[in-house]
């Protein structure tokens, strides 16, 4: 499944190799979908903005961290409709998001939208470089009572890496950005300036950091931006064995 997540995640497939470039114009819009209990229903919009009509696969996968790092799977439980689309040139399409479960959540229901530019190969007006754009939107379907999430951070040495995790005992994904660490003495590291993903409800996420830090037992302070306001956690480095 790995090798699912890995071809999900690119954004951008080069098709051939040369010059000129063709760039694709597939658009889809929101970039991440919320779905309130006892809600089952969503949509997204794709665009193509562009004298020539396109293609577009559009797939659903269950979302989750197994052991700190991502996890797509194929599901049945929430699906897209229609699974396949033609856009017409300067065209808009909407696309049904549709949870299939007759119960509403009770917990956060975390999803992942696949939408997929299929390139045509059928036109050739010379050698080009054909792309195609990849979208991976998070959906989620949320329970009708209120949730909230609440990480626990950790920093740990193993195996000659720094690895920085938080877990989520709450109920609501947390969205990281600008995530960094510092040792109170002026030392600080980045891991990630932009986005630093998410924390799912009930899951762990880990990042590697570069380890700058020398020894076991340093006062730690991990700090990001996220979706509910700036995070400063107090932790100590530890040794694992």
């Amino acid at each position: 499944m790995r090798n699912l997540l890995a071809a999900i995640s690119t954004s951008l497939i080069l098709i051939a190799v040369s010059a000129p470039v063709s760039a694709a114009s597939l658009q889809v819009s929101p970039v991440s979908v919320e779905v309130p209990a006892p809600g089952a229903v969503s949509a997204v919009t794709l665009k193509n903005p562009s004298e020539n009509s396109l293609k577009a696969q559009i797939r659903v996968f269950k979302w989750s961290l197994v052991n700190g790092e991502e996890h797509l799977e194929p599901t049945a439980d929430v699906v897209a409709s229609p699974p396949m689309a033609t856009l017409p040139p300067k065209a808009d399409y909407t696309v049904r998001i549709v949870r299939l479960i007759k119960q509403p959540a009770t917990t956060e229901e975390t999803y992942r939208l696949v939408v997929d530019e299929i390139p045509d190969t059928t036109q050739k007006s010379g050698v080009v470089v054909k792309m195609a754009f990849r979208y991976s939107i998070p959906v989620f379907f949320t329970p009708a009572t209120k949730t909230e999430a609440t990480l626990d951070w950790s920093v740990a040495r193993q195996n000659g890496k720094l690895y920085v995790s938080a877990t989520n005992t709450g109920s609501r994904r947390v969205r990281l950005a600008g995530l960094k660490l510092s040792d109170g003495k002026g030392k600080s590291v980045v891991i990630s300036k932009g986005l630093a993903g998410y924390v799912l409800a009930r899951s762990s996420k880990s990042w590697v950091a570069p380890d700058t830090v020398a020894s076991a037992g340093t006062p730690l302070l991990v700090q990001a931006d996220g979706d509910q306001g700036p995070i400063n956690a107090q932790t100590i480095l530890k040794d694992a064995h």
